[in-house]
């Protein structure tokens, strides 16, 4: 009674396609009666042909695609073709669906592990979590009185220093998460807040208050508990002097690194930085001169921590966000190893490193090398590099250039980015945990990537990998799906299969759009953020097996 106007079969290239996909899965081409019939469904519920393959039977393709007339929006029509380009990816890619990929995951360990941690985070339990927005630690959520305002990179280090001493001490707490100002625009309720906009900032019984020493002096007084962490004048006079000697240290331990970092190296110069003769610049001489006296207190307390005691203080949690970043910096800029097996110099520096990667409040907070390098030029300058070879060596490793980031992997202490045990649970568990946050956020994990061949937003900031207003290509949408559906059934099958599973992927995306599916992999590679997204581990095997899929690409 109602049939489709003739200026709808003007879709040809559309209605074509649909045709082609019917054909080809046995689906019922429906027509709409009543005042919906402008348009036309593919009820793809369940395939009509008994005949059909055993997986495109298993997908059943469940979302109805509604095809405009011509006349409609162009927006609108661009849509309906992206969906029914994606439903065909689906079917024809040799890739299992996502529904396949979640059902292979539900078995594994790691991602119940995983699972339940969700569970417990919702509930302001379980482990310390870069995705936690409440912290109860036994107490009830109407005796919570401070809010954590924190970087959303989760790379901040005097977000990082605030937020282990709160999970330290285990008190109740929320967290809101702002931008750091290189990488977008804060949120005007915060600016409100906090005209500066700086971070970290508490807010405690309706006060704000920034500047992360004075928070943690704050926190210390307002919840003293079983775990002191600032010595008193009146409590221990001798050990409240020995910690503001410790905090003078390393603000000169700072100073002489960003001296090293952030100015060449060679020649003198202006500032007499230059070593001249080809040897270690005075920079260089001075900053580890001053890591020499920081390794000489390190070993005056029994234990691994500077006060002593059976936990890190206020001034562990002082140093350690800063020396994490110069571990990395001064190997990528400098070609100087500070930790691992190739570092000997600073035996007491590295036993307090592994005594901090034994707790889990700096395990959920710790960054990884990449992430340092690509972060710490926003916020403090470029680095120099020297062009020697342990540079050039460090600089591939930690840019994933060569072998560093192609399967398969090598990882341990043994590294010139040292990974604990305690922080690597083996290649299994990484790459389960890898497929775990790519399966669980596929379809918003594939419009990211898909930036890559799309256009950069207008508004640009300070880090060049950060771009929020940029507009992905969503024409490659379909291809670069049944790629991220292939690098997650790689991550599941493990590293000796996931190459394999990689190239079959690659395989099927059109050799016109290769190269584009390629830099949308690219694009997403070079933004996994640790440990924002994920572990180290897990990012490495991720990356890996990106690049597996990348150079099928080629």
């Amino acid at each position: 009674t109602n049939p489709v106007p003739n200026s709808y079969w003007y879709h040809v290239p559309v209605l074509g396609q649909m045709l082609h996909l019917q054909n080809k899965l046995g689906l019922t081409l429906v027509q709409r009666s009543g005042p919906s019939a402008r348009t036309q469904t593919v009820n793809a519920c369940r395939p009509c042909n008994p005949t059909v393959g055993k997986r495109s039977s298993k997908a059943r393709l469940t979302q109805r695609l509604s095809i405009e007339p011509f006349y409609s929006t162009t927006s609108t029509r661009h849509q309906s073709i992206r969906s029914l380009k994606t439903v065909m990816a689906a079917t024809t890619s040799a890739a299992p669906t996502w529904t396949d990929l979640k059902e292979q995951l539900a078995s594994s360990s790691t991602a119940k592990e995983l699972d339940e941690q969700v569970k417990q985070l919702a509930l302001g339990a379980g482990k310390p979590d870069t995705n936690a927005k409440l912290r109860l630690f036994g107490h009830q959520e109407s005796e919570v009185r401070l809010t954590l305002y924190r970087d959303h990179a989760a790379w901040c280090p005097y977000c990082q220093k605030v937020w282990m001493m709160c999970e330290e001490k285990q008190i109740p707490y929320r967290i809101e998460k702002i931008n750091m100002r290189s990488y977008g625009d804060k949120p005007d309720w915060f600016l409100k807040k906090v005209p500066s906009g700086l971070l970290p900032v508490i807010e405690i019984d309706g006060q704000m208050i920034t500047e992360s020493l004075v928070i943690m002096q704050i926190i210390e007084r307002e919840y003293p508990g079983d775990k002191v962490m600032i010595p008193t004048p009146d409590s221990d006079p001798e050990g409240f002097k020995r910690a503001n000697g410790l905090l003078r240290l390393e603000r000169e331990l700072f100073s002489d690194w960003c001296s090293f970092i952030f100015r060449p190296s060679g020649g003198g110069g202006l500032f007499g930085i230059g070593g001249g003769g080809g040897g270690p610049s005075s920079a260089q001489k001075n900053f580890e001169a001053t890591l020499d006296r920081v390794e000489a207190e390190l070993g005056v307390a029994p234990g691994p921590w500077f006060l002593g005691g059976t936990h890190p203080t206020l001034v562990d949690l002082q140093y350690v966000s800063h020396v994490e970043r110069m571990v990395a910096s001064v190997l990528y800029w400098k070609g100087l190893q500070v930790r691992g097996e190739g570092a000997a110099r600073w035996p007491n520096v590295e036993r307090w490193f592994r005594a901090f990667e034994e707790r889990p409040s700096y395990q959920a907070t710790k960054s990884d090398f990449y992430t340092h390098v690509r972060d710490i030029p926003p916020q403090y300058g470029p680095g120099y590099s020297d062009d020697n070879a342990q540079t050039k060596a460090a600089e591939e490793y930690v840019s994933g250039k060569g072998a560093a980031w192609r399967l398969p992997l090598d990882l341990g202490m043994h590294q010139l980015e040292p990974v604990p045990p305690e922080m690597f649970a083996g290649e299994t568990p990484a790459c389960h945990e890898a497929a775990w946050s790519l399966i669980g956020n596929a379809a918003a994990v594939t419009r990211f990537a898909c930036r890559g061949a799309g256009q950069k937003g207008k508004k640009q900031f300070q880090a060049p990998l950060a771009d929020p207003y940029a507009t992905p290509n969503l024409d490659l949408e379909p291809e670069v799906d049944a790629l991220l559906r292939g690098v997650a059934h790689g991550l599941l099958l493990g590293p000796s299969k996931a190459e394999a599973a990689a190239a079959e992927a690659a395989a099927a995306v059109g050799s016109g759009k290769k190269a584009a599916a390629a830099k949308c992999l690219a694009y997403l590679r070079d933004r996994v953020g640790v440990p924002r997204d994920m572990s180290y581990p897990a990012a490495t095997y991720f990356r890996a097996t990106l690049n597996a899929a990348i150079d099928h690409l080629k």
